[in-house]
């Protein structure tokens, strides 16, 4: 939302520049690293469903609730609402993509590829946060964005 605030240009630059922002962001350690692995060490595609779905909704439902109260805040309140979705649509992408190419028992050539590339931006060293310390230094970004936005 702040990249449709301040990039010109309309949709699309604010769109590719939010996916940009999302692979840039991945590459700084956020405690997600041994989700990921306990997701993708699953011993079947069924059992990697049943733990890749719930935290995504969980994940999709915190981004709505958070876009809302962002979305009524003095910060963006002159920040046309196509723009605002589309920031925020873009910044969201890599990781729907992925959950897509998840989803398929067999994804296309292309997906693998957005995927390999999504997954060169992660942080691959080891991760100084916990999973628990890595949601609370989330949560606190989030709030602290919160803060900013009503200030």
């Amino acid at each position: 939302m702040a990249l449709a605030k301040v990039v010109p240009g309309g949709e699309i630059p604010v769109f590719l520049t939010a996916i940009l922002s999302h692979l840039a962001l991945d590459a700084i350690p956020h405690g997600d690293t041994g989700i990921g692995h306990w997701v993708h060490s699953s011993p079947d595609r069924k059992t990697k469903l049943s733990r890749l779905l719930p935290m995504s909704i969980a994940d999709q439902l915190i981004a709505l609730i958070v876009f809302l109260i962002l979305l009524r805040s003095p910060a963006f309140a002159a920040v046309p609402l196509p723009l605002l979705l589309t920031g925020a649509i873009g910044s969201m992408l890599p990781d729907y993509l992925t959950g897509i190419r998840d989803l398929l028992q067999r994804p296309p050539s292309w997906l693998e590829t957005l995927h390999r590339l999504h997954d060169r931006c992660h942080f691959h060293d080891r991760d100084p946060f916990s999973i628990r310390g890595g949601l609370i230094f989330q949560a606190l970004l989030i709030l602290v964005s919160i803060f900013l936005a009503w200030r």
